[in-house]
């Protein structure tokens, strides 16, 4: 499911223009930090929040709620390829301040991430190869993303980064495997693989990326279902092209 939620004209101008910053000239390689903050201001304002070490950055929800969510950088990734450097960076919000009630959020309120992939070339000049400042997943604030774990896909250098996301309703709970990665200048969820069903409360999804096979393509995934804590099966789930995602196969 693709959710461009780019907020303002500036950064979507700013990817189509090819906004380039400048890394510190003298440095004998990128300034992974300085490019880091860089992306975190351009990206979300100036309205940084020292006591919370993050930015308060305004955004409405596909509710049509009006919430202001404190974002934090995760840990960056820097990927050799053939002509330069690409630098991976999320941003997860801060879903643990409870002395700012700006910072408050209702079950009906997701949490957000947003998804860089950064060029950086042999002079330590960076551009956007691919954004998503505002992703919306999960309830009550928690998106999950913070703890993303970041993926190879394929042989062609396509990554991103896996997480769970969900809630819990009236003692049900509803919990989602997520693979960001970019695609089109952007970035989008290709998984459509459940955690646990809201439908099947003992039954559970435990998703992997295989191994690094031969070939072209996405890699697939590694999936075990249990019921009740024993395994009922393992099975592999291949990339969907025209889906463009990973589906459960029909019966499971």
């Amino acid at each position: 499911m693709e959710k461009y939620a780019i907020t303002g004209a500036l950064a979507f101008s700013l990817l189509m223009a090819g906004h380039v910053a400048v890394a510190r000239a003298d440095a004998p390689s990128p300034d992974v930090n300085a490019i880091v903050k860089a992306v975190m201001e351009d990206q979300y304002g100036t309205q940084y929040d020292s006591k919370h070490a993050c930015w308060a950055f305004a955004h409405t929800s596909e509710q049509g709620n009006a919430l202001t969510y404190c974002m934090s950088a995760g840990k960056p990734q820097m990927v050799d390829t053939a002509k330069d450097k690409l630098l991976y960076v999320y941003a997860a919000n801060r879903y643990d301040i409870h002395d700012d009630d700006r910072y408050n959020y209702g079950h009906v309120d997701p949490g957000l991430m947003g998804a860089f992939a950064v060029r950086i070339d042999a002079k330590g000049q960076w551009t956007y190869q691919s954004l998503n400042n505002a992703m919306e997943f999960g309830s009550n604030g928690y998106c999950g993303c913070n703890k993303a774990d970041f993926v190879t896909l394929s042989q062609q250098g396509d990554a991103g980064w896996l997480f769970i996301s969900g809630g819990v309703w009236q003692g049900t709970v509803v919990a989602d495997y997520n693979i960001v990665m970019a695609h089109k200048g952007g970035f989008v969820d290709v998984s459509k693989i459940p955690q646990v069903k809201e439908s099947a409360q003992d039954v559970e999804y435990n998703v992997k990326v295989a191994s690094a096979p031969a070939g072209s393509g996405m890699f697939p995934l590694d999936v075990t279902k249990t019921k009740g804590g024993a395994t009922v099966k393992t099975f592999q789930v291949k990339f969907d092209p025209k889906a463009f995602a990973y589906v459960l196969p029909a019966g499971d």
